[in-house]
């Protein structure tokens, strides 16, 4: 396995547990009729180390690698939308997601989050989120908190462990491609899998949107980050390429990407068919994940018939788990592709909420004092 540049602590021999085994922690009120939950705000859930990376790359790849392993339960994503069609999400669409985790310490939740595009011109954020964790045993609730970061650090985090499994050894430029919110936590992500990274070029439709996400990223984690203001220029030499847009068409094409280089999507079809055709090695989340959805490129790819089952050299946990390998040589392509498993989401909620509650965090609020009916 590819070590991190001038790190040891992502190996799969020390890679820590989901969270600490903590009983208590897990069922709430124990042996009470009264049943509080704790919540937490986004100031909470921050105050609550969300933004430790390194927290968010062992809590994702441990719940990746149980994933694959059979200790989670992950029914599909379930989107409600003005109409049946990727087109009407510029209306606005809500995404659920659920996990049940196994293993030492189990974990139970789900993710409720809207995406408005619109949100932007009245000075919101796009996507806004809710988690709720419940208790394994009871099915109570133990935790209601904002998501919305939650969302963006497990995105981020699972970029970056791709990366660490993925992107070239001599990694010395990325480019991306889109500077909204989740850019953030994308950089973040690139800059703790390979801090040796000397330039993260981003470009966006609006470059002033850019220069922001370029300056608060490194003022704030001294990223080497760059505004540019083209995609080619973005992309040029770029040892790793990530695209992270709401675009429905593609931005990055085979002719952006260098030999050897790792490129990675996130959302819909944003890659040109012909960049993924010229890649070795396919590498998703979970790829029956990806095809559920249906937006990405490779599964687009998949309802043409111009991508099989067989085509798709591992899931992430695989890699994780080394029953796959990761990157090879320095010569080959990979692409990368990770739609978005509410596992990731139930994994790190249930780190902060114990992080929160020994931390003395959120507010604990009553469901009920006594149960009108048992």
């Amino acid at each position: 396995m590819k070590a991190i540049q001038g790190e040891s602590a992502l190996t799969r021999v020390d890679m820590p547990p989901l969270v600490a085994a903590d009983a208590s922690a897990q069922s709430g009120v124990e042996n009470a009729r009264t049943i509080e939950f704790l919540y937490l705000d986004q100031e909470a859930v921050l105050a609550a180390d969300l933004l430790n990376m390194r927290r968010a790359m062992r809590v994702v790849g441990q719940a990746q690698a149980l994933f694959v392993q059979g200790k989670v339960r992950h029914p599909h994503k379930v989107v409600l939308r003005q109409e049946d069609s990727a087109e009407s999400e510029d209306q606005g669409r809500f995404n659920a997601l659920f996990a049940s985790i196994g293993g030492t310490v189990r974990a139970m939740g789900m993710k409720w989050i809207g995406s408005f595009p619109a949100n932007r011109e009245r000075g919101l954020p796009r996507a806004s989120a809710l988690i709720i964790l419940n208790c394994p045993d009871t099915g109570m609730p133990i935790a209601v908190m904002d998501g919305t970061i939650i969302s963006a650090m497990r995105t981020g985090a699972m970029t970056a462990l791709g990366v660490y499994y993925l992107a070239p050894r001599s990694t010395r430029k990325a480019g991306m491609i889109g500077a909204g919110v989740q850019s953030r936590a994308q950089i973040l992500g690139l800059y703790t899998a390979i801090p040796g990274v000397e330039e993260i070029a981003l470009t966006n439709r609006d470059k002033a949107r850019a220069e922001t996400v370029a300056d608060e990223c490194r003022r704030r984690w001294g990223a080497p980050v760059r505004a540019v203001a083209s995609i080619d220029e973005a992309l040029c030499d770029a040892d790793v390429a990530v695209t992270i847009t709401t675009a429905r068409e593609p931005l990055m094409f085979a002719r952006h990407i260098k030999p050897g280089a790792l490129t990675v999507q996130l959302a819909g079809h944003e890659c040109e068919f012909a960049l993924i055709q010229q890649c070795r090695k396919i590498v998703t989340d979970d790829w029956e994940v990806v095809k559920h959805r249906g937006i990405m490129t490779p599964a687009i790819m998949h309802q043409h018939a111009l991508l099989h089952d067989s085509d798709i050299h591992a899931n992430l946990g695989e890699l994780i788990l080394g029953i796959k390998p990761g990157r090879e040589n320095d010569t080959e392509r990979i692409h990368y592709a990770h739609m978005g498993m509410g596992v990731d989401d139930v994994a790190l909620a249930w780190a902060v909420y114990q992080t929160a509650r020994e931390r003395g965090l959120g507010m604990p609020l009553p469901l009920w004092r006594e149960p009108l009916w048992v």
